[in-house]
């Protein structure tokens, strides 16, 4: 009994900090519920029997964290960044079930993870003339939520669990990473602040752009969460420069490091952003990769000048930011045009942001300690060190990138050969390994998989799952791994 009341009181933020998720999914999902209701249509209860659900869950776990009195621990924190998705995922799959849009519970399961995930593959049409109102709407909120949860655990509780690795290298100079509830609640204010102000201006963009006011407001979510879209064709459908040009902004924007925007509005000093290392290396490859895209596709014929340079510039945009947008079809473009996006998903937005990928941040560490190594080999008896923004790099941070490429990589190689198996080609099963480990669910749209509706139920649960990974930030899933061993072999 003693040790039953230990463990409790050692998970009491865990429980705390689920308890809040569950209570907002149970408030989000009314929202679509009172439009079912609105726009009278059929089962509304499908909306409701979730939300009463959560907000029970989530007033059980906050009874079961009530007394906490101390500071969050690794552990703890791993095993919140672990099971948050699957929660999430389970109490967004709910009206998909209910509603009998979808009858397979390993359908519904993949479609909430791909939302909850921000990855943007689908089982479902949602351009469809059938689909619910309320559903659309759903699925938007869905995508919404996971950019949020994301960035609010990136920075709150990834700090706790792989000591701000990352994060410290782009706005240690004003943000304070703690374990202690209260300054963990503030961070969080922090970024959800930022979200949302973002969310705000892309749905100006898209009101501008001439989309309804409900149409720019689920877009709008769907593109600051860098979710992507489960329809490929909405904008090669629309065909229209000024929704393309929203759009864009939106993406670049989703890419931003919230902590520096915050930082920026904080101190009123747009030039703390103009300084920053990272987004200038994001504008930089942004620019370099889009005119390059657009220089074969001009050179190959496919388009005019005018119309490579519109067409790359977005997907371009797109790719980098893991929003995955289409504005052509891409599937159709030259083998080198394809392979510059491809490549660009692995690199992602800035560090903080919505977008998966290896963060732009990391990788120029590691150019910089190739350099670095370099220097050093000429010159041995030199001092070196790595520097962002003027300032040194710790090697226990660099340590920690260079263990997270490795594990990334490794990652995607073991995934692309389990998809394999279900019949797919090398390419394709390299592009849905790599949408589902970096948010970016469009590289399968490159190699020509447009839906998931006739793909195996192993294969789902199997890409539900690396989509989970790559959003934990792989350590969390391995310090409770090496967790769960060492237990398994105490008791043996």
């Amino acid at each position: 009994m003693i040790k039953l009341q230990q463990r409790k009181r050692q998970l009491d933020i865990f429980w705390l900090l689920m308890g809040g998720v569950a209570s907002i999914v149970g408030l989000a999902l009314l929202v679509p519920f009172a439009d079912s209701l609105l726009w009278h249509e059929e089962k509304s209860w499908a909306f409701l029997v979730p939300a009463v659900l959560s907000l029970a869950l989530g007033l059980g776990f906050g009874w079961l964290g009530r007394d906490h009195k101390r500071q969050i621990n690794v552990w703890e924190g791993a095993l919140f960044m672990v099971l948050v998705w699957p929660l999430l995922s389970v109490l967004g799959m709910m009206p998909y079930v209910l509603s009998g849009v979808l009858t397979s519970p390993v359908d519904a399961f993949f479609e909430s993870v791909a939302a909850i995930t921000t990855t943007g593959l689908s089982c479902l049409d949602y351009a469809r003339s059938d689909m619910a109102r309320s559903l659309v709407l759903w699925h938007s909120i869905m995508n919404w939520l996971g950019g949020l949860n994301f960035i609010i655990i990136l920075s709150t509780v990834l700090p706790q669990v792989s000591g701000c690795f990352g994060l410290t290298l782009s706005a240690r100079q004003s943000i304070f990473f703690s374990p202690v509830w209260n300054k963990m609640a503030e961070s969080a204010r922090q970024g959800f602040g930022v979200y949302t102000a973002l969310t705000g201006l892309s749905f100006a963009l898209y009101l501008l752009a001439g989309l309804d006011p409900f149409a720019a407001l689920t877009q709008s979510m769907v593109t600051l969460s860098s979710s992507g879209s489960a329809d490929p064709g909405y904008f090669i459908a629309y065909d229209s420069i000024a929704l393309e040009l929203a759009a864009g902004i939106s993406m670049l924007l989703s890419g931003l490091n919230p902590l520096l925007c915050w930082k920026v509005w904080d101190r009123l000093s747009f030039r703390l952003m103009l300084r920053d290392t990272e987004l200038q290396a994001y504008a930089g490859l942004f620019l370099a990769s889009g005119v390059l895209v657009a220089w074969n596709l001009c050179r190959s014929g496919v388009y005019d000048a005018a119309e490579s340079l519109r067409y790359g510039l977005f997907q371009t945009a797109a790719f980098l930011s893991t929003g995955g947008f289409v504005s052509a079809p891409c599937w159709d473009w030259p083998d080198f045009s394809r392979l510059v996006l491809f490549v660009l998903v692995f690199v992602g937005g800035c560090i903080g942001s919505a977008g998966g990928g290896l963060k732009v941040m990391r990788l120029l560490v590691l150019m910089r300690m190739g350099v670095t190594e370099v220097r050093h080999t000429l010159h041995p008896h030199m001092v070196v060190s790595i520097k962002i923004d003027g300032l040194p790099v710790p090697m226990k941070i660099v340590g920690r990138i260079l263990s997270f490429f490795f594990l990334f990589l490794s990652i995607f190689i073991v995934s692309t050969l389990v998809i394999s198996l279900s019949g797919i080609s090398l390419m394709q099963a390299m592009g849905v390994a790599a949408g589902c480990l970096t948010s970016a669910g469009s590289t399968a749209d490159l190699f020509g998989i447009m839906s998931f509706a006739e793909a195996p139920d192993w294969m789902e649960l199997f890409c539900a799952f690396i989509m989970i990974i790559g959003r934990i930030e792989l350590f969390s899933f391995f310090v409770l791994l090496d967790g769960g061993i060492r237990s398994v072999g105490r008791h043996w």
